[in-house]
């Protein structure tokens, strides 16, 4: 029985003392490594300080004297010429003298002798209506996107939407904006979105006729008007009337007699 026991008591022993070393290893390795990490650290900052030294260095060499050979008076002559071939790293700080003014002068009208023909107007009018909530109301963003979907009309460029020429979405015949600045109309914020009015508007001259155009600007002008439980207005967002539209008429009947006596003088101009 005595032998069990002292075979017990140097068991426990035993694992006593491989605990204790085996901790003791631990401990010496977790300071070796501390010590390694330390002095990688001190590497570092060494290394840190030579590289912002160098830097430093290599920055100073790279920045310009004000003794440079380029002069401010020629930095902004080569300013205004900016559409001039510019000079090479040889050219520019070449000790020659530059050639006389009066040949400067003899080679700028060379290049600005054909000048580029003015960029023609978009448009020459404006055809623009109003649909104008109920006072006191909005119209919600569900319901001016059911609106326009139901007019045929598509979200494209400026954020708006536009009734496109038939088989193509690159021309378009007449827009809807919001009233409210800056007049776009997202099709991702039309869940929190509402409005006071929309302009539904188009140029002429457009891709059809004027009056065609206007016909059916008009006719959707209504249609979501009548959707939307609005008001047709004018541009001023005044109610609009029957004499008003008829009037809106005349002016673009006179429009298109003019460009077209316009454009018949052109062309007799061309066959005399």
């Amino acid at each position: 029985m005595s032998e069990i026991i002292i075979l017990i008591i140097v068991i426990i022993i035993a694992f006593v003392g491989v605990s204790w070393y085996a901790n003791y290893k631990s401990q010496q390795r977790a300071r070796e490594f501390e010590r390694e990490l330390d002095l990688h650290n001190d590497e570092d900052d060494e290394f840190k300080e030579r590289f912002d030294a160098l830097f430093e260095q290599e920055l100073h060499e790279q920045t310009p004297h004000p003794t440079s050979s380029f002069s401010e008076t020629e930095s902004s002559e080569v300013d205004m010429d900016l559409f001039d071939e510019p000079l090479s790293n040889e050219e520019a700080v070449s000790a020659e003298p530059e050639p006389p003014l009066q040949d400067i002068q003899q080679e700028k009208p060379a290049k600005k002798a054909k000048p580029e023909p003015a960029p023609a107007q978009d448009w020459d009018m404006v055809i623009a209506f109003t649909i104008m909530a109920e006072s006191g109301t909005m119209f919600s963003g569900k319901q001016v996107k059911a609106a326009l979907e139901n007019q045929d009309l598509h979200f494209g460029d400026m954020q708006i939407y536009h009734r496109f020429t038939q088989g193509s979405r690159k021309q378009s015949l007449f827009s809807v904006a919001n009233i409210i600045d800056p007049g776009t109309l997202l099709p991702d914020k039309f869940v929190s979105m509402s409005t006071p009015g929309l302009l539904i508007f188009a140029r002429l001259p457009a891709p059809i006729s004027g009056l065609a155009l206007f016909d059916d600007l008009l006719d959707t002008a209504k249609n979501m008007t009548q959707s939307l439980g609005g008001v047709l207005c004018d541009e001023t967002r005044q109610p609009v009337s029957d004499a008003a539209i008829e009037s809106m008429r005349t002016k673009i009947f006179e429009y298109q007699m003019s460009v077209q006596a316009e454009s018949d003088h052109l062309s007799n101009d061309y066959f005399n």
